[in-house]
């Protein structure tokens, strides 16, 4: 309960307490601050009723000392009866509003959903108040990403935290909007959208019906669209993307009553009307100038909510982003229609990448926590070495070399490398460490090269391969400790994938979700034609081999002893 005499006149007690139910629909929603406002009432020594306004709705608890009670005699407010509970009386002024019973008998909490703090109440600048204090004890260059949620563009009330309220895909979300302060030290919020280069016309004539002034107007509403995009994400509010993206491409006008949202689309309409939006969105340079921004947008909010594939991450957080990576693309073809194919292609290929990026890092974060544990067991660690001592080395080398006919000399170095890393117990960084030299040893030679791509991913291939011949080994022996050479297989060929994705990235001039992106490309393109033509043709390009291999003809089916040493990537040794 809060006492400060300037929140409440007590000269005025004639005033009214509550006021009527609202009448529009955009005034009942969910709370704009995460930040509980308690108000408790009682009446004699009986129980009192403690009212917290928290990030979903209102929370009522039952229960308590007449002590608490004594407090609001200090107030000249009535008493609330004993015979008219706290939920009666919530019920009696709001109706139709959702209820969930928490915690145990005697000590009871009753939480409504679809209530808020209204904007011209003081206890709501009181909370903006707070929220400024907490801002003022964060680092520097935290200060500018926390804002009020109502004050970013394109939201609208109802939304503000509607996370797992059954509203649109958003459904099921975990809501941890409402711990932004606690998760937000897991985050790089030092990062912004960049600069926003001039769409390169390329000598194209515009359409028909579209002057420059239209394309200057797009490339401004793109850019603050993409900052309200990164502010959201920055605050933890994932299921505001849907209605960001809903409210770029105008998706819901004429299908919603809200007064926030129909205000936003007039202001919209006035400066590029969606007929132009609509031309705009089959000009190929819009098109590859979008490919591009999006690229570079999504890479940021990868760099920002897993800034280290590696650092521990709360299992909240990462169940979040994983939820909002699964609703991504649901979220933004829904917001779509009506859009040209050409866009929505473009769109959803992005989207795609940057979904399956963040799937795949906090993935790779949770198998890094996983093998920590290993790592720093002594007794775990020293098992696994006796069991792989007894692996027969020789034997997966003539096996794996008539695959990948690698240099002998360089996969003993790196056996040796392994096991004496695995000795000294190594932390799992100094292990990234490792595995990053490695990369670089077997990769730089071809650096300049243009076949590097395909080089890189030739070495991710062959790297697979040997592993898990080693773990067929182990698992034959029925090795003690098989399970944590299992763990820490798969945690070094993810973490290889995710060094070689951006190494090829890096040689390309290019994001690793741009990398990504072609991969999502290729697979989109087969979705759409299934065409057996271009699937044979994928496939011929998939399992290409090199001339000099092809002229080998029948010999290339040997056994390796009869077929001359080459290095990793083709240099013969007779």
């Amino acid at each position: 309960p809060y006492t400060e005499p300037t929140l409440y006149n007590q000269a005025t007690p004639s005033g009214t307490y509550y006021e009527a139910p609202p009448t529009s629909g955009s005034q009942v929603s969910t709370p704009v601050t995460s930040q509980p406002v308690s108000v408790t009432t009682g009446s004699g020594g009986g129980a009192a009723t403690m009212f917290s306004a928290g990030s979903t709705g209102i929370t009522v608890m039952s229960g308590g000392s007449s002590s608490r009670c004594e407090s609001a005699s200090l107030h000249p407010l009535l008493p609330l009866p004993a015979a008219l509970s706290g939920g009666q009386l919530i019920r009696s002024v709001y109706m139709g509003l959702r209820t969930r019973r928490l915690g145990t008998r005697g000590n009871s909490k009753y939480h409504y959903y679809g209530l808020r703090i209204k904007n011209s109440s003081p206890l709501l600048r009181l909370m903006e108040d707070q929220q400024h204090l907490a801002m003022r004890q964060q680092p520097l260059s935290q200060k500018h990403r926390i804002k009020p949620v109502q004050k970013v563009e394109g939201m609208t009330n109802g939304m503000a935290l509607g996370v797992g309220q059954g509203a649109g895909h958003g459904a099921g979300l975990t809501d941890i909007s409402s711990q932004v302060q606690q998760y937000q030290q897991f985050l790089d919020t030092s990062r912004s959208v960049g600069e926003f280069p001039d769409i390169d016309l390329q000598g194209k004539d515009l359409p028909d019906g579209i002057l420059l002034e239209h394309l200057r107007v797009f490339q401004q509403l793109y850019r603050e669209h993409c900052e309200a995009i990164l502010d959201v994400i920055v605050n933890l509010q994932f299921p505001l993307v849907e209605t960001l993206w809903k409210s770029f491409w105008r998706s819901s006008e004429g299908q919603s009553n809200d007064m926030d949202t129909l205000d936003l689309h007039g202001e919209s309409e006035k400066r590029l009307p969606k007929a132009s939006l609509v031309l705009l969105c089959k000009y190929e340079p819009v098109l590859r100038w979008c490919r591009n921004r999006d690229n570079s947008l999504y890479q940021t909010l990868v760099d920002i909510l897993i800034s280290d594939v590696l650092r521990p991450i709360p299992s909240a957080l990462t169940q979040a982003i994983r939820n909002c990576a699964k609703s991504l693309e649901n979220w933004l073809t829904s917001a779509m229609i009506n859009i040209p194919e050409e866009m929505v292609r473009i769109k959803v290929v992005c989207a795609g990448a940057f979904a399956q990026t963040l799937r795949r890092y906090t993935s790779l974060n949770h198998l890094a926590q996983a093998a920590r544990a290993v790592l720093q067991n002594s007794a775990q660690i020293s098992q696994m070495l006796n069991d792989l001592n007894r692996v027969d080395f020789t034997n997966v080398q003539e096996q794996a070399s008539w695959v990948c006919a690698c240099e002998e000399q360089e996969v003993q170095r790196i056996e040796q490398d392994f096991k004496l890393t695995l000795q000294q117990q190594k932390s799992l960084e100094q292990w990234a460490v490792w595995l990053d030299g490695v990369v670089s040893q077997v990769l730089s030679p071809y650096t300049s090269n243009p076949t590097f791509p395909k080089t890189a991913k030739l070495f991710l291939l062959k790297w697979s391969f040997y592993s898990s011949m080693v773990i067929r080994d182990l698992t034959l022996r029925s090795a003690a400790s098989f399970g944590s050479f299992h763990l820490i297989r798969l945690l070094y060929d993810e973490y290889m994938y995710y060094l070689v994705e951006h190494r090829v990235a890096q040689a390309k001039g290019e994001t690793p979700i741009a990398v990504m992106g072609e991969v999502h490309t290729h697979t989109l393109k087969i979705n759409f034609t299934m065409h057996e033509e271009e699937d044979e043709e994928s496939d011929e390009d998939q399992m290409s081999v090199p001339a000099d291999a092809a002229a080998m003809g029948e010999e290339s089916l040997e056994p390796p002893t009869k077929l001359a040493r080459t290095d990793l990537f083709g240099t013969t040794h007779n």
